[in-house]
């Protein structure tokens, strides 16, 4: 239930030690924004994914809270990115996103999902 800034940070850092030199995969797995109209959860995960892209932890916890994004697992997503990036990392690319309305077709309460891959 820690997902703090500093709590994720410090998590990071420490997966990033345990795991330099090996052949490990990192995964970190949230839903985005929860029972929003559509268009309001692109926008706001939309703003979140930009953060993450850019491996900018800061601005992710700014985005989170100025926007109110309800990631469940954005403690999760955090110390993936500060791991990664620790760990060579210089940028992540969205790989898809898509929200329960878009596969659905009832857009008027939807959870968003994105999959991403860190270079």
């Amino acid at each position: 239930m820690m997902q703090d800034k500093k709590t994720a940070s410090e998590l990071g850092k420490s997966v990033a030690q345990c795991t330099i030199n090996t052949d490990t995969l990192l995964i970190a797995s949230s839903d985005f924004t929860h029972y929003e109209p559509n268009a309001e959860a692109h926008r706001k995960d939309n703003e979140l994914i930009k953060t993450i892209l850019s491996l900018d932890v800061s601005a992710f916890y700014s985005v989170l809270e100025r926007l109110n994004v309800s990631a469940c697992g954005y403690g999760a997503i955090a110390s993936v990115m500060t791991a990664v990036k620790i760990l060579g990392a210089t940028k992540g690319v969205l790989l898809k996103y898509a929200t329960s309305g878009d596969v659905k077709g009832d857009t008027r309460s939807v959870v968003g999902y994105s999959s991403i891959i860190f270079q």
